[in-house]
């Protein structure tokens, strides 16, 4: 399989056609890149093909990762990874979710899931992992966020 990135195949300008409707490449990079989570994907063979490139990442990703062996990206804890893709592979499980608190000493928690990815007969295509910083999510000063739908109707456009 070539190693071509979707630029060089189809132009930005292109438009994909989902089931539930038609977006520019370049349109959905650039959403993929505004969602408050990061995603990453590795193929059927266990090797890392694609990660949403979103500001302030909770894991670095580095360009040089696309392409190799996921279990070298992750030496610590390459047995555990590797018994999760056999799991999923083969079927035994689908998803599996965890939290854990911000590395450095910094205050706040992560959630991580991991999901299978299969097609409509169900092969395995591949693992999808989904990151969030809980913290974006919980109670921050000036917020102003409704409690109920009124209160959400009752909010004036600026």
């Amino acid at each position: 399989m070539s190693e071509e990135k979707l630029s060089d195949l189809i132009s930005p300008e292109a438009v994909i056609n989902f089931e539930t409707g038609p977006i520019k490449a370049s349109t959905l990079d650039t959403m993929i890149k505004l969602l408050p989570f990061e995603m990453g994907f590795c193929d059927a063979n266990d090797i890392f093909r694609w990660y949403s490139n979103n500001p302030n990442r909770v894991h670095g990703r580095r360009q040089e990762a696309i392409g190799r062996p996921v279990l070298e990206l992750h030496p610590k804890v390459a047995h555990y990874v590797e018994k999760l893709l056999n799991d999923f592979r083969s079927g035994k499980r689908d998803e599996w979710e965890f939290w854990f608190p911000k590395h450095s000493g910094e205050h706040g928690q992560i959630y991580q899931k991991f999901m299978a990815v299969r097609d409509e007969n169900g092969k395995y295509l591949g693992c999808m992992d989904v990151t969030v910083n809980i913290d974006l999510f919980q109670g921050k000063e000036g917020k102003n966020t409704p409690e109920t739908i009124d209160e959400f109707k009752a909010v004036k456009p600026e």
